[in-house]
């Protein structure tokens, strides 16, 4: 038998079937939708907000990462002429300036103001493993400091190696030997060294020169990995 439903009917059936819905999502959201917004998701949270500035830098630059327990950010060398360091270490090296600045303060014996430059370089990463170059008599080039002797006392207890890896030794080389005042102990030098597990060798291309302080440096390209 075919029943005939009115259009008033048909709206009616149709109400109700709209309000069952509604129920039915009401009741398995626990009365609310969730936000489409991500952040009004965190903003809604019981979690506290992230205070950036109680955060150490190793974490905020990694967002993720535990800083770890030690880390070893830089050496820094105190030069006799920071332009000429630069001609090296930036120019030549290839070392990028992080941090160039002049710091100006009282003398601490002497009645007068001194100017000390201090810059930082980064190689690739501009946190670990940063050179620093300070030049505590800058724009006083009369100073003894300037024209203060320069040990070279090769590997001998006391000094200390300043090394760095590359991947470009042959582009780099020969700029390293032009810049006045470095002094090539040896060019580049096929060495082996033993593993760190003992059970084969590293290959690398070693060299070794003094730069114009007298610091000892080696500029080397593993052929190997490094573990």
């Amino acid at each position: 038998m075919k029943i005939d439903i009115k259009p008033s009917m048909r709206s009616h059936w149709a109400g109700l079937a709209t309000l069952c819905l509604i129920a039915v999502l009401l009741f398995t959201t626990g009365g609310c939708a969730k936000p489409n917004n991500p952040a009004e998701s965190v903003e809604s949270s019981n979690a506290p907000a992230a205070d950036t500035a109680s955060v150490p830098r190793d974490v905020q630059r990694g967002s993720t990462e535990v800083p770890e327990p030690l880390t070893l950010r830089r050496q820094t060398l105190i030069v006799r002429d920071i332009e000429k360091s630069l001609l090296l270490y930036r120019d030549a090296i290839g070392m990028e300036i992080i941090y160039d600045n002049i710091i100006r303060r009282p003398h601490r014996e002497e009645d007068r103001q001194q100017e000390i430059r201090l810059v930082f370089l980064k190689a690739s990463d501009d946190f670990i493993g940063v050179l620093g170059l300070v030049d505590y008599e800058y724009n006083n080039s009369g100073h003894p400091v300037h024209t203060k002797p320069v040990r070279k006392e090769g590997f001998t207890p006391g000094n200390s190696v300043l090394l760095f890896n590359t991947t470009e030794l042959e582009k780099r080389w020969p700029r390293i030997e032009a810049v006045d005042g470095v002094e090539v102990i040896s060019g580049p030098t096929y060495t082996e060294y033993p593993s760190y597990d003992g059970t084969g060798i590293i290959r690398v291309n070693v060299t070794r020169f003094y730069d114009a302080d007298g610091f000892l440096v080696e500029f080397n390209q593993p052929l190997d990995p490094i573990h």
